[in-house]
């Protein structure tokens, strides 16, 4: 092992390279002043001495009450197994301590009153963007509303969204879907998604909207019409803004109350659909 590794190890050990020089120092010259040993490693006189300080408060190296004092190196088995028993001794005290910390901060925590820090992430590329709602949707609680033109609807068929809208509902929580008058296909793709209500009206924009009451919001700018569900020109905005959550999911509410329960009748020749 060369003097660099040395310095690197012992570096574990919480030596400092100027620690390690002074202490490989003073095993090769024995017994020595500070004065004569700052010479003979061509190191500052103030740097060693803080250096020896150090290496006293860690146990490996002993000073005489002489004058000068003289500084020794305790051997290296030893002085490693002095560091070692310390570290142990403090890992025991931090084991001691850490249930009683994580009780203490706990009761801090839920005792402080902190406004929640409002967040705004850009996902871009569909498959990322479907992730992200399939996310918002496996943790959701209440009521979820999912606005948008039918093609974004029947796109998301193809991914674990029907699935996480299944377990959520089954968990008490209503999922609405809000989509243009469309054609039977369409609401046929739709009704796959198995929501809670699905109601048709019309929409301010081709956008697409998903919030959650209270709690998130994930809105888009106009969508294309592309069935590709690895489209990376789409984009959309994820927020928790108590704000912008509560004014878009009060817009959803609105459009909700003004649009039509659109119900798909199923007959053993064909399907029909029907809005009321």
């Amino acid at each position: 092992m060369n003097h660099e590794e040395i310095i690197k190890n012992l570096g574990f050990f919480g030596l400092e390279e100027i620690d390690t020089q002074v202490y490989m120092g003073l095993l090769q010259t024995g017994p020595v002043s500070v004065g004569t040993l700052s010479a003979k490693l061509d190191i500052d006189r103030g740097k060693t001495y803080r250096a020896l300080n150090r290496l006293r408060n860690m146990g490996v190296v002993s000073t005489t009450f002489s004058n000068p004092t003289l500084c020794s190196a305790i051997p290296p088995m030893e002085a490693l197994s002095v560091i070692l028993d310390r570290k142990q001794d403090e890992l025991i005290t931090m084991k001691n301590l850490s249930e009683k910390i994580i009780q203490d901060i706990d009761v801090i925590v839920k005792e402080t009153d902190m406004q929640e820090i409002s967040s705004f992430v850009i996902i871009q590329g569909r498959s990322n963007i479907y992730s992200r709602i399939s996310k918002l949707l496996q943790k959701a609680t209440g009521v979820v509303y999912l606005v948008g033109p039918p093609e974004d609807f029947m796109r998301m068929y193809h991914t674990t969204i029907p699935e996480r809208i299944q377990l959520i509902r089954e968990n008490g929580a209503e999922v609405r879907i809000l989509t243009e008058i469309s054609g039977e296909k369409e609401l046929a793709f739709i009704q796959r998604l198995n929501p809670t209500e699905i109601r048709l009206g019309k929409l301010p924009s081709k956008s697409r909207m998903v919030v959650e009451e209270n709690r998130q919001l994930i809105m888009s700018g106009a969508l294309t019409t592309s069935m590709d569900l690895n489209d990376e020109n789409d984009s959309v905005m994820h927020t928790n803004s108590s704000e912008m959550v509560s004014n878009m999911f009060s817009l959803c509410a609105l459009l909700w109350n003004k649009s039509k329960t659109a119900e798909i009748l199923v007959t053993p020749k064909t399907k029909k659909v029907r809005s009321q």
